[in-house]
């Protein structure tokens, strides 16, 4: 089975055999702040009142647009401010909706309770125009998250305008010092610069998605600038907040080392495949990077067209004295070491739908285009894709039998990639899967986080179009 987490020729991970013979390189303890676009970002904790987080209207410049761009965000930051907690400490706030339609609020990663996984209309209601809700619980695990609305039918219209953001969840001992968010994304824009009012069309909701035409980092036009002395050791949260654009990322010039993904620890820290990741619209990478000595520079580019740059890390300074050390893996979270595969519930979800490219328009429901174990969304509720017991390990097979990638987003839970034969799983966890085109790609996970669950399409214009199903946990 060929590894479904690439795009333009580029693995995201390397297998098994690549990970054991990767090089290792050095690491620096410390405190991890928020950085540059952060850095007035509130936190939250235990012991602290409820912060206010209120999803409204608010305009933002962007270079060379000749006018302030109209955007729907959370207080008035484009992205959302970074939220910052410590792992097992709760997180408090309260959620103001002055829109005009309905939202809700998902925590895309985190494990917690289902009341609050924010899915309306399966986890709880939606938070109507004008009113307000208390949201809490306690961070289980750390990592870097995405925090967005989830009311599938304005999900990908929300998302799209601005309301979207990163939560980090703190080790107990963060161990680097310089710790930086760089939040990916694309936005379509209009002729007079304004976000296109295109949706539902056709073409995004029943082909690739909305596709951008200005490519964004931390909410501005790329690149980021940023210096640290010669030898100074980074990490970089690296989210792809996208409606629906993969990105393949190289690192040009860049000792990198990738220590988590989608939220959970790497089994080891590694190198990865050619300088390369590819991070499918909700994915989310942390890796380590060493400054290049004095005067040059390093880059993250985009593969788009020639070449894209998104973050310049120049060497400015003093170099670091520290001694080479090994890169340090991160503390592991409460996942299972293994997963008993023997006496797993297996089920198989079929992927299929969409438009003929070639139809000017759409045909029937518009909200019934996709469908993910044989039902759109919307008649979803007659039935879930499964129900088990908690604590039952579940091997799903995913078949992907339509013409794009499909990218799904496994709620409450992370899952093992598994290899062809059962005899074995790639070394990371998922909680967004990539599925290609006429391909059928396995994960394992353990079932253990009760109530009821969504898997739904992470290329968000498909989401509100029908691709989402449920399953629960007992």
């Amino acid at each position: 089975m060929s590894n479904p987490l690439r795009y333009n020729g580029n693995p995201l991970f390397p297998s098994r055999r690549s990970l054991l013979a990767s090089l290792a390189l050095a690491a620096v303890p410390g405190l991890s702040p928020a950085v540059r676009a952060d850095e007035a970002a509130p936190s939250a904790s235990s012991t602290e009142s409820p912060l206010t987080l209120t999803a409204g209207e608010s305009a933002h410049a962007l270079d060379g647009v000749p006018a302030p761009v109209r955007l729907w965000t959370y207080d008035g930051r484009f992205p959302g401010p970074l939220l910052r907690v410590r792992r097992g400490a709760a997180l408090n706030l309260r959620l103001r909706n002055t829109l005009l339609q309905p939202t809700s609020l998902h925590w895309y990663g985190l494990r917690i309770a289902n009341a609050m996984d924010g899915v309306a209309g399966l986890t709880g209601p939606a938070l109507a125009a004008g009113e307000s809700a208390d949201i809490g619980f306690t961070a289980r695990d750390a990592g870097t998250y995405v925090y967005r609305p989830l009311v599938p039918e304005h999900a990908a219209e929300q998302t799209e305008r601005g309301l979207a953001g990163i939560l980090v969840v703190d080790e107990d001992t963060p161990p680097y010092a310089d710790d930086v968010a760089l939040v990916l994304d694309d936005i379509a824009l209009d002729d007079n610069g304004q976000v296109r009012d295109s949706f539902g069309s056709p073409a995004e909701i029943g082909l690739a998605g909305r596709l951008g035409n200005r490519l964004l980092i931390n909410g501005r036009t790329a690149p980021e600038q940023l210096s640290r002395p010669p030898g100074r050791r980074l990490r970089l949260r690296i989210a792809n907040i996208a409606n629906a654009r993969p990105l393949t990322l190289r690192f040009e010039n860049l000792t990198t080392h990738v220590i988590a993904a989608d939220g959970q620890p790497v089994d080891s820290p590694f190198r990865p495949v050619r300088d390369s990741i590819a991070l499918a619209p909700g994915g989310r990478v942390d890796v380590v990077v060493d400054t290049p000595d004095d005067g040059v520079s390093g880059k993250v580019v985009a593969a788009l067209g020639s070449g894209l740059p998104l973050l310049a890390l120049t060497g400015a300074g003093t170099p670091e004295t520290h001694a080479p050390e090994p890169v340090a893996g991160l503390p592991p979270n409460d996942l299972p070491e293994s997963l008993d595969l023997a006496r797993a519930r297996r089920f198989d979800l079929i992927i299929d739908g969409g438009l003929d490219p070639a139809a000017s328009e759409s045909a029937g429901d518009p909200t019934r285009i996709w469908r993910l174990g044989g039902l759109s969304w919307r008649d979803a509720a007659a039935r879930p894709l499964f129900r088990v017991p908690g604590g039952t390990p579940v091997v799903m097979a995913l078949e992907n039998r339509t013409a794009f990638l499909q990218v799904l987003h496994l709620h409450g839970h992370h899952a093992r990639q598994l290899h062809r034969l059962d005899d074995g799983w790639e070394p990371f966890w998922l909680d967004t899967i990539a599925v290609p085109a006429g391909q059928t790609v396995r994960v394992a996970f353990l079932a253990d986080n009760p109530g009821r669950w969504m898997i739904g399409s992470a290329v968000l214009d498909r989401l509100g179009a029908g691709l989402a199903g449920w399953f629960e946990v007992g």
